[in-house]
């Protein structure tokens, strides 16, 4: 390769199947226009890092980058000595992360990166699904106990399926509805996924039958979720999501684990205000929402209300496609 690549891959959105994908539940995922941009360049005779934003430098590069290009050149092949950046920057608020899959992305992007370079074409279904499987070993140098639903948004673009059976995930793209209105709604607060999926299992070590009961709440309204979805009915979706919300927060007080802040709670009521409905997106502990509304007037409505109770409607869409080649600046 004598010209620089780059390659970017979509954030994610947890749309439903929080915790319960980690018991054998299907969650619904999607990809979201937030990308993390990866870039490839020929080495400079000195080893100087890209001028380019992100991970210039090879030390500072996050772990699940670093598998992930490894295992990819052992799959795929191995490439020329070559500079590699991970720029996620759209993915952040600043210095914080917005909780939109930003490690899953990176390591979907540099698998897909390595693919690009062999000349293989990254836009194809056949390939990404291929490459799935790498992204999701390399994701686990900072996930090991993760779904991989967060991954399979970042390689497959668009809304997905997706169940864990042990170290196996199972994907499958689903249609996009198109008579339900999204949105996303911003914190201010950066969570760990980790930390609070940590505690929720401490709490199910202590009392197994507590954390079944506990689970069936939230397995239930996942299940509606995904089923409203598919079949786009925006009543039973937004119903859903309610349930959704209700449940992650009852599970969150039962293993004393803040899932459903004050900020989360807020947003639920706001969006119940213009007759829709919102839920913690991904582990909970602050990071993003997502509504379900009812109509566009709905979208505007909450995004006045947002901006007098300090949550940020974010400006973003969902069901993008997965990681493709871009144009250097």
């Amino acid at each position: 390769m004598s010209n620089d690549l780059i390659v970017s891959a979509p954030g994610k959105v947890m749309v439903s199947g929080e915790y319960v994908v980690l018991t054998g539940s299907t969650a619904l995922v999607a990809a979201t226009d937030a990308r993390v941009r990866v870039h490839l360049s020929p080495r400079a005779p000195d080893g100087s890092p890209p001028p380019v934003g992100g991970s210039q430098d090879p030390r500072t590069l996050p772990p699940e980058a670093l598998l992930a290009h490894r295992l990819a050149e052992e799959v795929l092949g191995l490439l020329p000595p070559m500079n590699l950046s991970v720029d996620t920057r759209a993915l952040r608020e600043g210095d914080r992360k917005l909780g939109l899959g930003s490690s899953a992305a990176a390591a979907a992007g540099v698998v897909a990166a390595v693919a690009a370079a062999h000349g293989l074409d990254v836009t194809s279904p056949h390939v990404r699904a291929r490459l799935l499987p790498i992204a999701l070993e390399g994701h686990r140098a900072v996930a090991p106990d993760g779904s991989g639903a967060d991954v399979a948004a970042s390689m497959l673009g668009g809304l997905v399926r997706v169940r864990r059976e042990g170290e196996s995930v199972e994907a499958t793209s689903v249609a996009w509805p198109s008579s339900l209105h999204f949105a996303l709604l911003w914190t201010g607060s950066p969570a760990r996924t980790s930390d609070l999926v940590a505690r929720v299992r401490a709490a199910a070590a202590r009392d197994a039958a507590g954390h079944e009961r506990a689970l069936g709440p939230l397995r239930e309204a996942a299940s509606r979720l995904l089923d409203a979805i598919e079949r786009d009915d925006r009543v039973a979706a937004i119903d859903a999501v309610d349930a959704h919300h209700e449940a992650m927060s009852d599970l969150g007080r039962w293993a004393d684990a803040p899932i459903v802040t004050p900020s989360l709670a807020r947003a639920a009521q706001l969006a119940r205000d213009v007759g829709g409905a919102s839920k913690p997106s991904g582990a909970g502990g602050g990071d993003v929402a997502l509504a379900v509304l009812p109509d566009a007037s709905a979208r505007s409505a909450l995004e006045q209300a947002c901006l007098a109770a300090g949550l940020t409607l974010l400006p973003l869409r969902l069901g993008d496609g997965g990681p493709c080649v871009e144009l250097p600046a």
